[in-house]
């Protein structure tokens, strides 16, 4: 899974059996399957800060197990499961040999239908029973045996198939709750993008912007941690994104970045950056994405052999 994971082995492991990654890319997803060893797999914070990743990956368990560890505890995953990452956030996975289908998306294309998939990050569930599900992931698995013989000009049509598709099987375990709540929730975190600039920002605006009590505005984001934690994260990343990304004279000046995700000035920012990633935002990488988009699908193999040894 590198470079999404960082790959080691547990120490006394030796590899055995086939070891291989097949990925498409099909413009806005990437669809692939792996063969993997027993390894330790690690999206540390500064993984996260540099790459600038706002995607989703959803892997389907084939056979074998692993062990996932994230903020909010542990889940057991193996055959029949899906396991979802949120690459915005840190996980380690401790994984026996494992055979899954992988798919990634940006979160862009399910945050409308889903708006707190965050809160699945490293949640499994079993695909193999609930219909859904089950549908989703037989697409998905259809979709890449047949990925290299797509047309290019099919392939956003196909990317929004599946999206959809995904943010169905998704919905209904991100949260049961009524349609009008599931509304409200869309509503105000589509503000809360449009928003991030402004350093008024915060629980009461919200709440007199919606005309709703705090305990109300606060049961909204009770998965994330509160309002003002979802909206604290929510600059910090669109930050990670401003400073990994090139500019003409080279790169965004930190201040600039600050002001621009509604911080009040530098030291303020500098010091949430360093909180949430582990380092400065100085220090954070330009051009540190992982995917670039091409025009054409394309298979790409890689060596987990290779990648091991790094």
């Amino acid at each position: 899974m590198s470079p999404v994971f960082q790959a080691t082995l547990p120490s006394g492991r030796l590899l055995s059996g086939p070891i291989a990654m097949d990925n498409y890319h099909l413009g806005e997803l990437l669809v692939g399957e792996v063969r993997a060893p027993a390894q330790i797999l690690e999206r540390t914070p500064r993984m996260v800060a540099q790459q600038g990743l706002d995607h989703l990956l959803l892997q389907f368990y084939h056979s074998g197990t692993s062990r996932v560890e994230v903020a909010w505890g542990e889940a057991d995953v193996g055959p029949n499961t899906c396991i979802l990452f949120d690459l915005a956030q840190p996980a380690t996975v401790v994984a026996e040999p494992v055979h899954a289908t992988n798919l990634l998306l940006p979160r862009a294309l399910v945050a409308e239908s889903v708006p707190n998939v965050a809160s699945l990050h490293g949640h499994a569930f079993d695909y193999a029973t609930d219909r859904v599900s089950r549908l989703f992931f037989t697409c998905v698995r259809e979709l890449v045996d047949c990925a290299d013989m797509l047309d290019v000009h099919q392939l956003p049509h196909i990317s929004q198939a599946v999206a959809m598709l995904g943010s169905a099987c998704l919905r209904g375990r991100a949260a049961a709750r009524p349609a009008n709540e599931v509304q409200l929730s869309i509503a105000i975190r589509q503000y809360i993008e449009r928003e991030l600039g402004s350093p008024r920002l915060d629980a009461e605006m919200l709440a007199a912007q919606f005309g709703l009590s705090r305990a109300t505005l606060y049961r909204q984001f009770i998965s994330e941690g509160g309002v003002q934690r979802f909206i604290r994260e929510r600059r910090l990343l669109r930050a990670m994104k401003m400073l990994t990304q090139p500019t003409a004279t080279g790169r965004h000046r930190v201040s600039t970045v600050a002001y621009t995700t509604g911080f009040s000035d530098e030291k303020t920012f500098s010091r949430a950056f360093k909180r949430r990633f582990g380092f400065l935002p100085r220090e954070t990488e330009v051009g540190a994405g992982v995917w670039g988009r091409t025009a054409d699908t394309q298979p790409v193999l890689q060596s987990w052999l290779k990648e091991l040894a790094a």
